[in-house]
Parts: C-alpha cells; structure tokens; sequence
C-alpha cells in the first residue's frame, strides 16, 4: 500500500528541499514524488495528515543494547525493535549484550539476519577484544565481512598496548574503533559524580579525571595510528574541549553525548532512585553547559540514547549495590530536543540524530529525493508531553524519564516500505 504524507515540513540538510513543506508519496521503499500537493489516485492510499508534522531521514541510534540472546527477560530483539520504531529510530547500531558478547562472525551474522524480520534495521557492532575482556583482539576482518559496522567493547579497554593493536588493525581495516571514556582504576568504586551531591548522600564519587585520562589516552592512540575513533556519551568539559582540540590538529576523533547528560544533573541522586544510577554518572549544570557548547560547535557528531536495559530485582536493591543503566531508546529525542532547542536548529538537531550518527558508522544517508530510499522519521518537535510507565515498549522498565516533561513527539517511522505509528 502507497502512503501519502500531506504538508510535511522536510527538515533534510543533504535534500534540496530541506525547509519546504511538501506532500510526499512513498511507494514500497521508495520515495516516489516529492510536490506542493499530490492528487489522491488510489483511495487505497494510506493517508498521514498531522499538523505540525516533520520529516527527516531515518533516525539512527549509536549506543544501544538489547539482552537477546541470553537475557530475552530485560529485552528482546522485537522489543527493543518496537522501542526504537517508537522512538523514531529506523536504524540501531547494536552493541553486545551483557556477558554475551558480539565476538565471532556467526553472532554478527546472527544480528543482521534477525533484523530482516523487524520493524528496524539493526547493524552488529562486534567487540574489540576477545570476549569484550581486553585481554586480546578479537576477529575484526571476519566480524567486518559479516556485517558489523564498528567494534565495541561496551567496556574500557584498560591495557593501553591492546587498545593500539586494535586501533592499529581496525585502522587498517577503514574500521571504526569506538571506546568508553572511563578509567577504572580511578573511578575504583565510585558510583555518582564527585561532588557536593555525592558528598552529602554519602556516596563514593567518581571524578572528571577518570574520563579525562581515559579520552586523552585514547586520543593520544588514535593520533599515533591514524586510526578512526569514536568515544562513547562524554560527559566532562575536559572531555569535549580535548576532542575538539584533536579534532582541529586533524586527529579522526567523534564522540557522542546522551540525552539524559544534556537533561539531568547530580540533583536527581537526593532520593537514591537507582534509576538515575548510570555510567558515566549524571554529571552538574556546568557539565550539561559543556555539553551543550560541544554539541553547538559541532565537537560532538552525534546524539546516543545509550539505551541499558536492565532486569527489575538489579534495580530494586540499594544504591550502591545496583547496575548501571537506563533505557532510553523512545525517550530519546524528546529529552535531548528539550535540553537543546533553545541552543541549535532544528535542522543541527537532524544531524545529530540521522546523518552524523549514519556518515560516522558508514550506514547510508536516505536523503528524501524524488526516487530515493523511503526511510524516514516523522515527528512534531513542538509536541509536549510527559513519558509515563504505561507508555514504556521495552521489557525492562528502568527509564530515568519517567514522569519527565518531553519536547518534541515522534509520530511515526517509514522504513522497509511500512509506516510504523
């Protein structure tokens, strides 16, 4: 069935008609016609007409986790799948999931097979080491043949030798190398930003300077080998400035910021509502405001919901003692466009969740052309509206959003020719 989308407001930096309001006909999984307005031929058409209503390229998620396979009870691949859909996500670079990590070619053949029957298109991301351990290097030529379109961890490499044979040979590759911006031995058994929040509850703090090192050890690798970097939801102002330096010495170095580091701060911790326990911890309104200048200057390319989902009883437990992590995937553009729409365009704000996400991860840019692949997102960025419990598709339900104020509301994804509400 052909869909016809009346007066929709293109937001698309790589179309010429970024910044019109056109009818739009998307035939299967191509766009067909592009117009002022499309007369209705088939009345077998299915019609989207909502105020307010734009469209951009197919939103993609860099930081995600789902639990299948080994532990379907916190998410499945349909799940999550219906949560990105949700979300406005058509694309997800799937991280592995926990203690169950992408490391061979038949897990990342796995991953692109499944995506073929779901709502969304996955794309493996394969571990850098063996068994996401650090120890040794794991099959990157084979996992690349496979499928995955950059290798992962999910975790600090703490061996500084292994982290620049694997940039060194995914370099090698034209591989991207993505990393998590944490010292271990520093953050020790930190569990909230250090600080007078942390202080207060009486909770051990972990410093600026476990990421900073970790990001400039990292830089420091990627300028040596001249390999692709890409450093995972940064969080410290001397994270951000030490990218944005290396960036302009020509160092290939992106990372990405998360919405809930824009949105929320240490404040939230008062109540010790493990929800808010996430890694790298909520951070202070002068973190958020480094944040916000990176993402305005263009020192971050992309926006990652690092969506975690994790089991209920690991959440219901004290603080200290609780896992890392909140989902994020549906949340994820009303949150960061909240934090950010006084700051950045809209269109600024498409490409931090379509095309930087997409050129840096080598996934196609559907720019929306006569002709053109149909995969879109469609959203109304002055919608207001408050996440709640009920509304939640995952399995898990450990969302820091709940009962939070969102701008900006997703009516619905196009991809693999189906319009998804």
């Amino acid at each position: 069935m052909d869909t016809l989308i009346r007066k929709a407001l293109i937001v698309d930096p790589t179309s010429p008609y970024n910044g019109q309001t056109k009818d739009l006909l998307l035939s299967g999984e191509t766009i067909r016609e592009i117009a002022d307005d499309i007369p209705l031929e088939d009345r077998q058409w299915r019609i989207v007409d909502e105020k307010g209503l734009c469209v951009s390229p197919g939103w993609m998620d860099t930081a995600c986790r789902f639990g299948e396979p080994l532990y379907e009870e916190t998410e499945t691949l349909e799940s999550g799948a219906r949560a990105a859909a949700r979300g406005g996500f058509t694309a997800v670079a799937l991280a592995s999931p926990k203690n169950c990590p992408t490391d061979s070619r038949q897990k990342v053949e796995f991953f692109v097979e499944k995506s073929a029957s779901l709502p969304v298109n996955l794309y493996p991301v394969g571990t850098a080491t063996q068994a996401a351990e650090g120890k040794a290097m794991a099959e990157t030529y084979d996992m690349l043949c496979g499928g995955a379109v950059a290798f992962w961890d999910g975790r600090p490499i703490d061996n500084n030798l292994i982290e620049q044979l694997v940039l060194q040979y995914n370099g090698a590759l034209g591989a991207l190398t993505v990393t998590t911006p944490m010292d271990r031995s520093i953050m020790h058994v930190g569990v909230a930003n250090e600080g007078p929040v942390a202080t207060t509850l009486g909770l051990h703090g972990i410093p600026d300077i476990a990421e900073d090192i970790a990001v400039s050890r990292d830089i420091f690798l990627a300028q040596y080998t001249g390999a692709p970097l890409h450093i995972a939801c940064v969080t410290t102002p001397g994270a951000v400035r030490m990218i944005r330096e290396a960036r302009k010495k020509g160092v290939d170095v992106s990372c990405s910021v998360t919405p809930h580091h824009l949105l929320l701060d240490d404040g939230c911790l008062q109540d010790f509502d493990t929800r808010y326990k996430v890694l790298p911890p909520l951070r202070t309104c002068t973190h958020i405001a480094a944040l916000v200048r990176a993402v305005k200057d263009g020192t971050v390319c992309c926006i990652a919901s690092d969506h975690t989902p994790v089991d209920i009883e690991d959440k219901k437990c004290e603080y200290q003692r609780a896992a890392y992590g909140t989902i994020g995937l549906q949340t994820a553009f009303g949150a960061a466009w909240k934090a950010l729409h006084d700051h950045i365009s809209l269109e600024r704000m498409v490409e931090l969740m379509s095309i930087g996400p997409r050129r840096r991860f080598g996934v196609e840019v559907p720019s929306i052309v006569p002709g053109g692949v149909a995969e879109m997102t469609l959203f109304d960025p002055s919608a207001r509206w408050t996440f709640t419990k009920d509304m939640i598709e995952s399995r898990a339900k450990n969302s820091a959003m709940i009962g939070c104020e969102l701008l900006g509301e997703v009516f619905a994804v196009y991809v693999k020719g189906h319009l998804t509400v």
